[in-house]
């Protein structure tokens, strides 16, 4: 019974009702023809002959109310009710201004306002999340949303002049005053790198390098002291980087100490941004691990030393060019299409 829907339980309710109203009159005519004599059969067939048009309108007039009576609660109560369950659907699974009128049978309405309050504190709760979203959108995101030239968007990846960077740092939390201590990039374009076009800098972050970082890079404090500063080193970083794309992996690290400099330096980097990090994943969406020496490893690329940022952009570079066919496999063909791929992934949701 569970799993008969409303009409099919309409439909058995009618013929139960049938059976109940006719059925009665059906026995008892059979069960006085078989206890009487034959006497008393012949004189029942004579009344019976006479009283069947009257009892047979009777009976058909009362399944007539009765399927009347019947069919008006069905329309009234379950027809309803599935009108109701639909709208309760479409109210929390696609509409969010829906909301269901109260009515029906008393034990409905208790449901109807159940579920109003449910679909209440659903939109409640997501107002919550998207006003989170708002306030830490990522930092890809953010650099995708502010590209001044969006006519590269649509020239295929193999086409573009590319700056593949990377920074060294006093530490990892940029927002919490860790600086970039060291700059080194690259132009990387017509399917090669161009180990003659070079940026690389050491910078004063005129604070410590914590020691943790020291062990990573190996820069001391020594090393950096009589550097110039940040606000002096970015502008040739910046005449280096023009008209190109900027290239590196997890690159919202980097592009983080850069825009927390651009009050003080004014200068802002609004070229589109490509990171391998979240390339990598579109490429291997089932590869548990997408950091640069993962793949490295994947790829086939080597280098001499890590964790210096001109080897590092290097190897950025590397695995960009060995990413790019694979990425065309995929149909993604053209820059826009790689940042979109980009954005969908869960590692463009990064914030520092």
């Amino acid at each position: 019974m569970d799993k008969l829907t409303a009409r099919q339980r309409y439909f058995m309710a009618v013929i139960g009702m049938a059976i109940l109203m006719a059925g009665p009159f059906i026995v008892l005519g059979m069960y006085a023809w078989f206890q009487g004599v034959e006497e008393h059969r012949v004189i029942f067939l004579q009344y019976f002959q006479q009283l069947f048009p009257l009892g047979f309108a009777l009976t058909l007039g009362s399944l007539i109310l009765g399927f009347v009576v019947i069919n008006r609660l069905f329309n009234t109560y379950v027809t309803g009710i599935a009108a109701t369950s639909e709208r309760l659907k479409v109210m929390l699974t696609s509409n969010r201004e829906l909301r269901v009128e109260v009515q029906g049978p008393p034990e409905l309405r208790e449901v109807i306002r159940a579920m109003n309050r449910l679909a209440d504190q659903r939109d409640h709760k997501i107002d919550e999340i998207e006003a989170k979203i708002k306030e830490q959108i990522s930092i890809y995101q953010s650099l995708c949303d502010r590209s001044s030239d969006p006519s590269l968007l649509d020239r295929p990846l193999a086409s573009l002049i590319y700056t593949a960077f990377d920074t060294e740092t006093t530490g990892l939390q940029p927002s919490h005053g860790d600086e970039i201590i060291q700059i080194g990039a690259l132009k990387v374009y017509k399917g090669s790198i161009h180990t003659d076009q070079t940026f690389e800098a050491l910078i004063n972050p005129r604070r410590s390098i914590s020691a943790e970082s020291i062990k990573i890079h190996g820069i001391t404090e020594a090393d950096v002291q009589d550097k110039p500063p940040i606000d002096q080193v970015l502008p040739s970083f910046y005449q280096f980087c023009e008209g190109t794309v900027l290239l590196g992996h997890n690159v919202a690290f980097d592009m983080r100490f850069l825009q927390l400099k651009e009050q003080s330096t004014h200068i802002i980097f609004k070229q589109p941004v490509i990171d391998t990090l979240l390339l990598s994943a579109v490429a291997y969406p089932n590869q548990p691990l997408h950091s640069l020496e993962s793949s490295m490893a994947l790829l086939g690329v080597q280098i001499e030393h890590r964790h210096n940022a001109c080897s590092d952009a290097v190897a950025t570079a590397q695995v960009f060019l060995k990413l790019v066919p694979l990425l065309e496999e995929r149909g993604i063909i053209t820059l826009g299409q790689a940042i979109e791929a980009s954005k969908k992934t869960p590692y463009a949701r990064l914030s520092y």
